[in-house]
C-alpha cells in the first residue's frame, strides 16, 4: 500500500472531540457554580454585617441661648412746680343760659259732633215719595163673590226706599183683598229719607182700597 502525502486521507477523531467538548462543558459549569456560590456567602456577610451596626447615637442637646440682660429704662424726674403770683384777680365765669323749652300751642278744640240722625222716623203720607208701584190685582174669587173693602198696611222702609218690613194694620174683612195688598205692595220702591244729610228708615202707612164698579 502505497503511503499517501501528510494530510491527505487523514479522519478527525470522533471520540477525542467529544471527550474534549464534556470536559471544557463540565470545567465551565464548575466555574459559573463556584462563582454563584461566592456570590451568595458575600451577600450573606454583608446582610450580617449591616443588622450587627447599631444606630448612631443621638447628637447631644444643644446648649441654652443666654438672653441678654434687659436695659433699664432711664428715670427723670419731673420738675418742680413754681408758682407765680399774679396781680390780676380771677375772673369767674357763669354757666351759659340754658334755653327754656317751647310751650307747645294749645290744640284747638275739636268741632262738636253733628247729632246723630234718629234710626227711624214716622211719614205721615208716604204717596208723595212714591217711586214706583203697580196697584194690585183684583182676585178673580173676590168679584165672583162680590168682596170689597180697604186694606190699611204698616210699612218700614230700608235706606234705599225698599220694603224692609209689612203688615196688616186694619184687614178689609176678607183674606183674599189683603193677601193681594200684600203681595202688590212688597215690590214698591220709595225714594230714600234724609235726615242731617243721612238716609234713615221711615215707618208709615198704605191704605190700599178694593172696590167694585158697575
Amino acid at each position: 500500500m502505497t503511503p499517501g502525502r501528510y494530510g491527505e486521507d487523514q479522519r478527525p477523531n470522533l471520540p477525542a472531540a467529544a471527550l474534549a467538548a464534556l470536559l471544557t462543558a463540565g470545567l465551565f459549569a464548575a466555574l459559573l457554580h463556584t462563582g454563584y456560590h461566592r456570590a451568595q456567602t458575600e451577600a450573606a456577610k454583608l446582610a450580617v454585617v449591616n443588622l450587627s451596626i447599631a444606630p448612631p447615637p443621638p447628637p447631644p442637646p444643644s446648649p441654652p441661648k443666654e438672653t441678654p440682660p434687659q436695659q433699664k429704662a432711664p428715670v427723670f424726674a419731673p420738675r418742680p412746680l413754681v408758682a407765680i403770683p399774679t396781680d390780676q384777680p380771677p375772673i369767674q365765669t357763669s354757666p351759659d343760659p340754658v334755653p327754656a323749652p317751647p310751650v307747645p300751642a294749645p290744640a284747638p278744640p275739636a268741632p262738636p259732633a253733628p247729632p246723630a240722625p234718629p234710626s227711624t222716623v214716622q211719614a205721615s203720607d208716604l204717596g208723595t215719595r212714591m217711586v214706583s208701584g203697580a196697584p194690585p190685582r183684583y182676585p178673580t174669587e173676590s168679584r165672583r163673590h162680590r168682596e170689597q173693602g180697604t186694606v190699611v198696611l204698616s210699612l218700614t222702609l230700608d235706606l234705599d226706599g225698599s220694603v224692609a218690613a209689612i203688615s196688616v194694620a186694619r184687614s178689609s174683612g176678607f183674606d183674599r183683598l189683603d193677601e193681594a195688598a200684600l203681595r202688590a205692595v212688597r215690590k214698591w220702591r220709595w225714594a230714600p229719607t234724609m235726615r242731617s244729610g243721612q238716609a234713615v228708615k221711615v215707618k208709615g202707612l198704605v191704605e190700599i182700597p178694593f172696590v167694585l164698579r158697575g
